[in-house]
């Protein structure tokens, strides 16, 4: 297979929510047929949905992977786990660490266990801005928006979201909120 760009997006409300998001960026960057590209800095972010929980920490990650998409679930599954995660019939509910696939390359993908683009990828600031910030204004699979424009018209929603310093490198990743 050849390979894909792939963004992911990591967040976590479950203290120690950075020192979670950086394990993660660690784990994904360990992983075979998986190179990290890039990484987004650090923001925090009010909950969506269900608001009786702290604020979540996220970021988006850019990676480069022969691993086809199904699989890679599986792979960012097992990743969540590692870093206990636990099956919450819930949704929206606090969680220690979230990994969502975003976009894998150009692909559109509609199936019962995932959908590329993500299906809340277009009403989330806290991915919206970080991609902007990984990948400038591009456009958007599955609207056809430059993702400036999609975060304008966010720009109505209450949901808050702040920059942490942040820096990532071959030797350590290092974070300041």
């Amino acid at each position: 297979m050849k390979s894909k760009k792939v963004l992911l997006s990591l967040g976590s409300n479950i203290s120690p929510r950075k020192e979670r998001i950086m394990s993660c960026i660690k784990l994904i960057k360990n992983t075979d047929n998986i190179y990290l590209i890039g990484s987004s800095s650090l923001y925090e972010t009010s909950p969506m949905y269900n608001l009786d929980q702290k604020n979540f920490i996220n970021c988006v990650v850019e990676i480069e992977t022969t691993i086809e998409p199904h699989t890679l679930l599986k792979v960012t599954q097992s990743l969540e786990f590692e870093l206990g995660r636990t099956k919450n019939s819930k949704r929206n509910q606090p969680r220690k660490i979230d990994i969502d696939i975003l976009l894998y390359g150009e692909e559109s993908i509609e199936s019962e266990a995932l959908r590329i683009p993500h299906l809340g990828i277009f009403d989330r600031k806290f991915v919206l801005v970080p991609i902007f910030e990984l990948k400038g204004n591009i456009s958007m699979p599955g609207s056809g928006k430059k993702i400036k424009d999609l975060i304008t018209d966010l720009r109505k929603k209450c949901d808050k979201i702040r920059k942490c310093k942040y820096n990532i490198n071959e030797k350590d990743i290092s974070y300041s909120c």
